[in-house]
């Protein structure tokens, strides 16, 4: 038997650069909000906690109200199509690596704090749809990765009768991999993604791959 039947994927930065295409839609937001953008190097370090746009925005500007929030998210999600195509590529191999772990038997499924119908256009766009069994992303009122309510929520829903044993969380960032504790499923760190080495690495993840073929010898 399979050792991880599941894997629960991260997309960006685990899947596909798309730190440029995130950088430079963040910069554009920040502009259109009438608010200094700050540094790249700023962005990048909010980035590596892996949260969602509001929480991004909150933590850069903490005097901020809901409303200041929506409107910058609204922006960025204006701006970052163009962005995203522009921009955006996979990384080596995870076409390949992906047919692999489906020739394999595997059950693949996203799960990413990045807007739903976003993730869904971009790996549309790659042609990646085919592989995944669900897509859970972000969604208005509904919890996002740490919190262990997405897997209650919103990943066993899709897997009623498969143990938690039977899953394998594949991600970049501290998020990913407090998530996976947090459910109390295994983790596998992708760390050539755009997560904090210290940060994750505190984590201890199960498993870690440098390059994401790497996964089909860790996961078997």
């Amino acid at each position: 038997m399979t050792r991880f039947p599941i894997l629960l994927l991260d997309y960006d930065g685990t899947l596909a650069e798309t730190q440029p295409a995130i950088l430079r839609s963040l910069k554009e937001a920040f502009g259109a909000s009438g608010i200094a953008a700050p540094s790249a190097e700023v962005l990048r370090q909010e980035l590596t906690r892996g949260g969602t746009l509001q929480t991004l925005f909150q933590a850069i500007v903490p005097d901020s109200d809901a409303h200041d929030a929506a409107t910058f998210v609204r922006h960025y999600r204006a701006f970052y199509p163009a962005a995203d195509v522009e921009e955006t590529v996979l990384f080596d191999g995870v076409v390949e690596t992906l047919a692999a772990l489906k020739e394999q038997g595997k059950t693949l499924a996203i799960l990413s704090n990045k807007h739903a119908p976003t993730v869904c256009a971009s790996i549309a766009r790659f042609g990646l749809t085919s592989f995944f069994t669900g897509v859970i992303a972000s969604e208005p009122d509904f919890p996002h990765k740490p919190d262990p309510r997405v897997m209650e929520e919103r990943v066993l829903p899709l897997f009623p009768k498969q143990p938690r044993s039977d899953f394998l969380m594949v991600g970049d960032t501290a998020a990913d991999l407090q998530f996976a504790r947090n459910a109390g499923i295994a983790s596998c760190w992708a760390s050539y993604g755009h997560g904090s080495a210290s940060q994750c690495k505190v984590l201890r993840p199960d498993m870690q791959i440098d390059v994401f073929r790497n996964i089909l010898a860790q996961a078997t």
